[in-house]
């Protein structure tokens, strides 16, 4: 099996991916310190997403997102 060589990544594009991540992880746990009763299966979603997807706290944010668009959740 042949494996692409992983594209060079500058530092300031790594910069912005660690900035992106840390914006990510912050809303998420502003997310996770609610306690309105009404948004726990938010909450339980977002938790889902952000075990589905370690290391990638935007992805997991962004999935969280797009699963609760037009849900019940919101």
């Amino acid at each position: 099996m042949s494996r692409k060589p992983k594209a060079h990544v500058s530092i300031s594009e790594e910069v912005a991916l660690l900035e992106l991540q840390l914006q990510a992880l912050e809303i998420i746990e502003d997310i996770l310190r609610g306690t309105d009763p009404a948004e726990a299966a938010a909450r339980d979603s977002l938790r889902r997403q952000v075990a589905r997807n370690p290391g990638q706290p935007q992805r997991a944010l962004l999935v969280h997102m797009l699963s609760i668009r037009g849900s019940n959740f919101s």
